[in-house]
């Protein structure tokens, strides 16, 4: 027996001719004749150093090596065609990778995510999470859902929803050390969102005052880690709504004041070139539609 295994093409001559027990019925489904089956099947023979089959006047049999061989065989093109179908798959179906910040992703998308396989078993959505803006002409971000002003030049740009704007805290944490004043936050921690843009000195400004009492700040890299520090009693949070509208009704997070409207909202964009263009949009619509269903949240 050679050290190395005999050529795979081999396997699919004897996988049949084991299968069917008859090289001239292998050799009609393969669309070759008889005689080629039975020569490959005795290469096979000759690489292995052993007898495959016991060849009969009508008929041929497997012998013990032969059998045992099937089950090497049968298992290899197995898992091979099963490979390439997914494969084939991957190719068929165009990719869209979409970009958000994690509070977007974890909390709205992926847990809604075999909706849009439902409705659009073609799309393979690759969600990708940052809290930096991607640059959509120079990194392979087919969109994303941004916050902002929706003033981004070459680039589509769909409003999922304005955004409103209210500070945050546990429900426990307020009933210990209730806020009724602007002046009780200096017995409370402030939560800063390290990739926004100076959240708490915006607060205080459009207030009138130049900083907000506190007894001190905690400062963390996403959104999602101060929704989740607020909610474990760490201090007071700015919440954007309707984002936040599930961690409110659920009680995990209650707001201190009214909320205060914004100039700013949830935007979906792609570039207006992109060649998926049918694919995007019906992403799209995927997306707008779990910012709706936080809007109808009371």
């Amino acid at each position: 027996m050679h050290q190395k295994p005999p050529p795979i093409q081999l396997l699919t001559t004897f996988e049949a001719s084991a299968r069917l027990s008859s090289f001239k019925k292998a050799g009609e489904e393969l669309c070759i004749t008889a005689s080629a089956i039975s020569q490959q099947i005795k290469q096979l023979e000759d690489n292995l150093g052993v007898p495959l089959f016991h060849r009969l006047t009508r008929k041929i049999e497997l012998t013990e090596a032969g059998t045992a061989f099937q089950r090497i065989a049968a298992q290899t093109l197995s898992t091979y065609h099963s490979g390439f179908s997914a494969f084939r798959l991957q190719l068929s179906k165009p990719t869209i990778r979409l970009s958000t910040i994690p509070f977007v992703a974890y909390e709205l998308l992926i847990p809604k995510l075999h909706v849009l396989n439902a409705l659009h078993p073609d799309i393979d959505l690759r969600i990708e999470t940052s809290m930096s803006l991607v640059d959509l002409d120079h990194e392979p971000i087919d969109a994303a859902v941004r916050f902002g002003n929706g003033r981004w030049n070459d680039l589509h740009c769909h409003i999922l929803s304005s955004a409103q704007a209210g500070l945050v805290a546990s429900p426990k944490l307020l009933a210990q050390n209730p806020i009724t004043q602007l002046d009780d936050l200096a017995n409370h921690t402030l939560i800063h969102t390290r990739n926004s843009e100076n959240d708490w000195k915006k607060v205080a400004q459009t207030i009138g005052k130049e900083s907000i009492p506190n007894k001190g700040e905690l400062v963390l890299d996403t959104y999602l880690a101060a929704m989740m520090a607020a909610e474990n009693g760490l201090g007071v949070a700015i919440g954007l709504f309707p984002l936040s509208n599930n961690w409110v009704a659920s009680g995990r997070l209650e707001t201190i004041a009214p909320l205060t409207n914004t100039e700013l909202a949830h935007y979906f964009v792609y570039r207006k070139n992109n060649p998926k263009l049918k694919q995007l949009q019906q992403v799209q619509d995927w997306v707008q539609r779990q910012f709706k269903d936080l809007s109808s949240i009371s």
